[in-house]
């Protein structure tokens, strides 16, 4: 077994409640996935996701 696969959870309550301290309006957890995950666009919060690196490659 490779020692060297890592796997990353990320926990969308807590990327929501740091996005929506950023952006100073409440989200959820699950439109913030949405949202970085490509199914719904926010043009204020894509840039917001990318900083903290939560969008899939070419995603938001």
């Amino acid at each position: 077994m490779d020692n060297n696969l890592t796997v990353t959870k990320i926990s969308w309550v807590k990327a929501a409640a740091k996005v929506s301290e950023i952006a100073g309006k409440p989200y959820s957890a699950q439109y913030i996935r949405e949202v970085a995950n490509g199914y719904r666009t926010n043009k204020q919060l894509a840039p917001i996701l990318k900083d903290l690196g939560l969008t899939n490659k070419g995603v938001a």
